[in-house]
């Protein structure tokens, strides 16, 4: 019996290993093979020539086949013959393991496609060479390329051999039987064959005699190996020295192979073949990984440009820049001089991208940094950062005023339209300053600095060019604690809700109220929404800040039906970052559920920030809750870029008129124009129209005469705590006192 072997007729799998088929009859014989080659293959095994063309033909296929001669029923030759008149078997290689050793048996075999012969008693180290040559050529000739450059070499010159062998009549032998296939160089010992495989033209193989005088065999091997041009030059020994150890040291130099003398000619004939086609392939493979090896060094190099170099326009990207940034200070620090660093940012930049599209916003973008290019010395370093974010290195020889004046003159620039398709595009931006080294010796520190001072300009009204200044620093450092002290008043629950009245002119009641967050501070007592909500928005926690007070929106609802005296509706506002925040839906949802609230007592107010980043998201989601039977309220309407385009895409139950076009009603007829436009249009759209920020009789008396629906503002009552909102009382006097009914 074998020890564990696959059984007979079950081709092993394992993972991607090559596969061998050994077929032999003597259990004794394949209980040698298949210990000699398990470690490394797949084994299957057959001990009849039947059993071994079934399991050549089964898939998976063997990768090799190792076929004995000698068998009762169907010996190897015919085995052999069967294999290769079966399409699905004749590309697979036979090596034959036979104790017949005459030259004859051996030629028959080769000569009926055999791809080599092993003669027991088997030499372990030489068997395992052959094996893996054979699978190696395999696996080269059944790649595309490999079989196009084998194509390619059949109408190539004939491949050169240099036979090296101090005896004549051993030449005369081997030129005799390989002149006619190959071209024949001879070297009677190993200085000349050292002298041609170092020559301008190196043979493709080396037949190489081992027992020479001066220098032997293996030190001729040693030396060619030794060479770049040899490293690719197989070398097979030819001798009469069968010990084993020989032929270990041998292999261990670098040999491809041995021919034993006397020599069998179609042995070596089909050794030489091999070996040649081996190194070929093996060379056109080393050359292929060069060639990709050098595109890839091109590509590497492109993508350390595609990687520093911003796509769009063609500036240093944030990486380079910090490079530039670095050289800057270094040089500065050895010549004493100074430079100024710029962080240009344009204003509102994706009122442009959602009204327009991203394609016209890029070529916005391409020509900013064109306007900005041409206004610069090629000395000042100008890079893309972000999506409308640039810096900008400028040299300060005219000192600080210079710099003044080169950055108003970019805003300038930037402030000519820009057209697109026949469509003038204003935009605006803003710039902050810092010095070096008056603001920072350090480029982290020119970073921060010019940053918050970016933030300040844009703070101040937009539009504008700032310089750093320690008060700056200081509101920066703050905005970072005020974050921190967020972040723990969610935490405390130390935000409350109050809430603003609404009033129905031509219902005379107030029918709804608006929820405004407040911050109760330990410290700093009741902090208004205007300190807080824009650093809220920039850092996310307008999230969690506005889920919370519409659950506590949600909760004080019931409390006021459980009293029995609940206004109509509650008005919340929405963020662009909440309403794009996964499972809003579900929240709303489940803060109606919860306090069995019916849909219609919630109103949300959305404003041309939450349809910015998502619009078709967002208006889905927006779709969804009005199908719910939610109320939804645009604020702030008529001061973004595409109010009248919401209108296209979102149905709502009210437009809220913005304050700043109440607040100047009785002197600018402008704004009385607006208004009068805007409650025209929403009534258009039999929309209710609300006017906020209403604080003078006057303005009152305005809005009744253009036809506005509701009012809210401080004339009608300020935002109050929840167990004051419901107790709206006017003093004897009061322009509403005789207008609304309690």
């Amino acid at each position: 019996m074998i020890p564990n072997p696959p059984a007979a007729g079950s081709p092993a799998r394992a993972g991607g290993r090559p596969r061998l088929l050994i077929v032999d009859d003597a259990s004794v014989n394949l209980h040698t093979l298949v210990g000699m080659f398990r470690d490394e293959y797949a084994i299957s095994a057959a001990t009849s020539g039947g059993k071994a063309l079934e399991l050549a033909r089964r898939e998976p296929r063997p990768d090799l086949i190792l076929l004995d001669i000698q068998m009762p029923d169907m010996d190897g030759y015919e085995v052999l013959a069967a294999l290769k008149q079966d399409a699905a078997t004749a590309d697979i290689p036979v090596i034959f393991v036979t104790a017949l050793a005459e030259a004859a048996d051996a030629a028959r075999g080769l000569l009926m496609g055999a791809a080599d012969y092993v003669t027991k008693p088997i030499n372990p180290e030489l068997f395992r060479v052959r094996v893996r040559n054979q699978l190696e050529l395999r696996r080269y000739r059944r790649m595309p390329a490999a079989f196009d450059l084998a194509l390619q070499a059949a109408g190539a010159p004939l491949p050169t051999l240099l036979v090296v062998d101090d005896v004549p009549e051993n030449i005369h032998e081997l030129l005799a039987a390989l002149r006619d296939e190959f071209r024949i160089l001879v070297a009677g010992d190993g200085a000349r064959a050292l002298e041609i495989v170092q020559g301008p033209a190196p043979p493709d193989l080396v037949l190489l005699d081992v027992v020479m005088p001066g220098m032997d065999g293996y030190e001729v091997c040693r030396r060619i190996k030794s060479t770049p041009a040899g490293q690719r030059i197989p070398v097979m020994f030819v001798t009469v020295i069968d010990d084993t150890r020989d032929k270990v040291r041998g292999f261990a130099l670098g040999a491809a192979d041995y021919v034993t003398k006397p020599f069998d000619i179609e042995e070596v004939r089909a050794r030489v073949r091999a070996h040649l086609e081996l190194a070929r392939l093996r060379r056109f493979l080393e050359d292929l990984v060069a060639q990709r090896t050098a595109l890839l060094r091109v590509s590497e190099e492109k993508y350390r440009i595609l990687a520093h170099r911003d796509p769009l326009t063609g500036l240093p990207n944030r990486v380079l820049f910090a490079e530039l940034l670095a050289h800057s200070i270094q040089m500065a620090q050895h010549a004493a001089m100074r430079f100024a660093l710029l962080c240009l940012d344009l204003d509102k930049f994706a009122a442009i991208n959602e009204t327009l599209g991203h394609g016209p916003g890029d070529r916005v973008l391409v020509e900013v940094a064109q306007r900005l290019r041409g206004l610069l010395p090629e000395r000042d370093a100008l890079a893309r950062v972000g999506g409308d974010e640039f810096y900008v290195i400028l040299d300060r020889d005219q000192g600080e005023r210079g710099v003044a004046l080169a950055g108003q003159g970019m805003l300038d620039a930037l402030a000519a339209p820009f057209v697109l398709d026949g469509q003038a595009i204003y935009v605006s931006a803003s710039i902050g300053v810092a010095l070096y080294p008056e603001d920072g010796a350090t480029a982290d520190e020119l970073l921060s600095r010019v940053d918050a001072t970016l933030h300040q300009a844009k703070a101040d009204g937009r539009g504008s060019l700032r310089f750093f200044s320690p008060e700056i620093m200081l509101r920066a450092r703050e905005r970072l604690s005020l974050e921190a002290e967020m972040r723990r008043a969610l935490e405390r629950g130390e935000f409350r809700v109050h809430y603003q009245p609404q009033l129905h002119l031509y219902e005379r009641a107030v029918t709804g109220l608006e929820a405004l967050v407040r911050w109760q501070h330990p410290e700093r007592g009741l902090i208004a929404p205007g300190a807080f909500i824009a650093l809220a928005e920039e850092s996310g926690l307008i999230v969690p800040l506005g889920n919370w007070v519409l659950r506590e929106v949600g909760r004080q609802m019931r409390a006021w039906l459980d009293e029995g005296r609940a206004p109509g509706y509650v008005a919340v506002n929405l963020s662009a970052l909440q309403l794009g925040s996964e499972g809003f839906v579900d929240s709303v949802q489940a803060v109606l559920r919860e306090n069995g609230l019916a849909p219609g007592r919630l109103e949300l107010e959305i404003t041309e920030s939450c349809l910015m980043a998502d619009r078709s998201r967002a208006i889905a989601t927006l779709e969804t809750l009005r199908g719910l039977g939610v109320r939804l309220s645009i604020d702030d309407f008529g001061t973004g870029y595409s109010s009248m385009s919401y209108l296209q895409h979102l149905r709502v139950h009210r437009l809220k008129i913005d304050m700043s076009f109440v607040r100047d009603l009785e002197t600018n007829p402008g704004n009385v124009s607006i208004v009068t436009a805007i409650i025209a249009l929403g009534h258009s759209l039999e929309l209710d129209i609300v006017a906020e920020g209403v604080e003078t009789p006057e303005q009152l008396a305005r809005l009744q005469r253009l036809g506005c629906d509701l009012i809210q503002g401080y004339l009608i009552g300020r935002p109050v705590p929840a167990a004051e909102a419901l107790d709206l009382r006017f003093a004897p006097g009061h322009p509403l006192a005789g207008l609304l009914s309690v």
